[in-house]
């Protein structure tokens, strides 16, 4: 009985152990903090998410980065307090290791800035990463943002 009764907790600590342990929460996380410092114009703070040799392409032509001076002119065109928002609708992701140290995900976001006329438009943002476990936390190693397409217009029958 006794025998039991640990093998049972053995097994229930070992579960709630893995409960925290969810790459779509994790992804999240960093994407909420992201999303908070890329809209605040908090520049240095968004740089502090992505690794120093980190790959990172935001939609528009010619806008990637592949190393720290070209992150930094990327991330100070875009993360600007009076610029577009970004909000995170959602995140899909997986591991990649066993050691749970590498996240895949796909990110889905929305972006509002105004529109020729004033008024907020709103688009839809993809973003496919992999972010990484490092001694600063979780960190962007890839970060791949894309303007969504709208889905098309119902036919009329």
């Amino acid at each position: 009985m006794r025998r039991a009764a640990l093998a049972l907790l053995s097994v229930g600590l070992a579960v709630s152990a893995r409960a925290g342990d969810d790459p779509s929460a994790i992804a999240k996380a960093v994407g909420e903090k992201f999303g908070a410092a890329c809209g605040a114009g908090k520049v240095e703070d968004v740089l502090a998410l992505y690794r120093d040799d980190a790959r990172v392409v935001y939609p528009g032509a010619g806008e990637t980065a592949t190393n720290p001076a070209e992150l930094r002119k990327l991330v100070t065109a875009t993360c600007v307090a009076d610029g577009p928002k970004f909000t995170l609708v959602g995140y899909k992701a997986v591991w990649v290791d066993k050691a749970h140290t590498a996240i895949a995900s796909l990110g889905e976001w929305s972006m509002t800035a105004p529109g020729p006329d004033g008024r907020p438009v709103v688009t839809p943002l993809r973003a496919t990463e992999v972010i990484v476990k490092t001694k600063g936390g979780w960190k962007y190693a890839v970060d791949h943002a894309s303007i969504g397409v709208p889905p098309p217009p119902a036919s009329a029958k």
